[in-house]
């Protein structure tokens, strides 16, 4: 056997083995005697195929034009095997950084939500196969990333869903509430509760990796982003809360110290780390790992205990019969004020004092399998408390019992409704407001799609509040609707942002549907 650094000469070449540095050296017109290694000569008359000297000899790898043919056939065949052997690996799930096409048959559905951006990585998912709970879970992220005004790691919100394959419609409350321990009032915080009440939803109804779906957020908080006019408008109106933390305030700012503006690049490199820790490990860690011991150090109102015992709920969801269409909602309590109390009313409330402003947003995701989910998210107030906790990149809450200044806490101001189909519980439609109000919005507008599917008519679907309000403080609407049709195809279906905003909807669905 050869040995490495050794040459095998044979009658065309010597071809030393084994060494990096190895060459294929000149050309033996006459070969030599054969010659063996140490060890007992063959018998007399054996035959001998070839006549071989082995000899070691430095050399560099180097292939004349005359012969290098044979080596690079023989190098494709080589890889073509083990190319061929490939075809049993696990496909890759994750990769950061990479936004990706659409699946060859993906899969449709609706997405509505106030930031374009969120938007198109919830498409992404269902590009990829995921079902409305996987796209709902990977917005949820992706908004704590592009609008962290209104959501966030530090935040928390609530959801309705409908499992169409079950048949299913029940509330998941994971609003971010106040730790039991005492602390000062100013910056007692919330504890986050986002995070877990995501991987809840994601645990009972989500179809793709866990992973998968917190690495679109990642992606956009380690690459970068362009800040969207949603966005921008956030900052311009309420980044001045974040003056009380110089690191929060320089996430936000361009080098020039100017609050970032539409189009600016925006990076988080330490919120992307979190989210790295996340989607590697998920929620626990984020409560009793590094992220963890970063929150309790962080001050306020929270210990190891506090955060270790935070824990999203399953509720059974309100249900209000409106003529052919029964509506599923927060029980009262959870988000807005009570849903059936204000379908009950005549009339819609008064408009909030304008004093007041709201940090929350809403979304609504729906495939056409029939699954549906609307959520609201919540930061308390635009910002939260404007601090972020040392090393984590995302900004802290407020607990639902503290007030700022002469801005009362609006409790996470949203509303999300799903509207079944009474005679067999498809879904009709799906309905989320966030804002002052919120109820109000989300009445109005469930009410009229509820009566269009009643009555069968071609009326506009757009929101309906009988009252004068703020273009800045009311409440926006997001809704999603499949038509008064048996069955749910694309062309039944529409999505729609509320015009006052600068949200994203979008409809998915191969081009025959279209």
């Amino acid at each position: 056997m050869l040995r490495r650094g050794e040459i095998l000469k044979t009658g065309m070449r010597r071809i030393r083995f084994g060494s990096r540095n190895s060459s294929m050296i000149g050309v033996a017109d006459n070969p030599p005697a054969p010659a063996f290694p140490p060890g007992p000569a063959p018998a007399p008359g054996a035959p001998v195929s070839r006549g071989v000297v082995v000899e070691a000899r430095p050399g560099l790898w180097h292939f004349p034009a005359r012969g290098r043919g044979p080596f690079l056939l023989c190098g494709a065949l080589v890889m073509a095997a083990i190319l061929a052997g490939c075809g049993g690996l696990p496909p890759v799930y994750v990769q950061l950084g990479a936004g990706g096409g659409p699946a060859p048959r993906s899969y449709p559905g609706l997405i509505a939500a106030d930031e374009p951006q969120a938007t198109l990585a919830a498409r992404n998912i269902l590009f990829a196969g995921g079902n409305a709970v996987d796209a709902a879970v990977a917005l949820g992220f992706a908004l704590a990333v592009t609008l962290p005004s209104s959501a966030g790691l530090g935040g928390g919100g609530a959801c309705i869903v409908h499992d169409a394959g079950t048949g299913r419609t029940e509330a998941l409350d994971f609003t971010a509430r106040a730790a039991p321990s005492e602390g000062a009032a100013r910056f007692r915080t919330a504890i986050p509760a986002l995070s877990r009440g995501l991987f809840a939803l994601h645990a009972k109804y989500g179809r793709l990796p866990w992973a998968q779906l917190v690495a679109p957020a990642e992606s956009l908080a380690r690459f970068g982003q362009s800040v969207s006019r949603a966005f921008a408008a956030a900052l311009a109106a309420d980044g001045g809360v974040l003056a009380d933390d110089p690191m929060a305030l320089a996430a936000f700012m361009t080098p020039r110290r100017q609050l970032l503006q539409t189009g600016d690049a925006l990076k988080q490199i330490n919120l992307a780390a979190t989210l790295g820790r996340l989607r590697a490990r998920g929620p626990v860690d984020f409560y009793a790992g590094t992220p963890g011991n970063q929150l309790e150090a962080g001050g306020g109102a929270r210990s190891a205990a506090d955060l270790r015992a935070t824990a999203p709920q399953w509720l059974p969801a309100v249900i209000v019969n409106q003529g052919a269409t029964r509506l599923y909602a927060l029980p009262p309590g959870i988000g807005a004020n009570d849903f059936a109390a204000a379908f009950a009313e005549a009339s819609p409330p008064p408009t909030p004092d304008e004093r007041a402003v709201s940090g929350s947003t809403a979304l609504v995701v729906a495939d056409l399998r029939g699954s549906a989910v609307a959520c609201g998210l919540s930061m308390g107030r635009p910002f939260g408390l404007g601090i972020s906790p040392p090393g984590t990149g995302f900004l802290s809450a407020p607990a639902p019992d503290v007030p700022t200044d002469d801005r009362a806490n609006d409790r996470a101001a949203f509303a999300p409704v799903i509207g079944l189909k009474a005679a067999d519980q498809e879904m009709h439609f799906a309905v989320a407001a966030s804002g002052l109000g919120a109820e109000t919005e989300a009445t109005a507008t469930a009410r009229k799609l509820a009566r269009k599917l009643a009555r069968g008519a071609g009326e506009s679907a757009a929101p309906d509040t009988g009252t004068k309000v703020s273009p800045r403080h009311s409440a926006l609407v997001n809704f999603l609707t499949c038509g008064a049709n048996e069955s749910i195809a694309v062309q039944d279906c529409r999505a729609q942002n509320d015009p006052r905003g600068a949200g994203y909807a979008i409809i998915l669905g191969p081009k025959e549907l279209r």
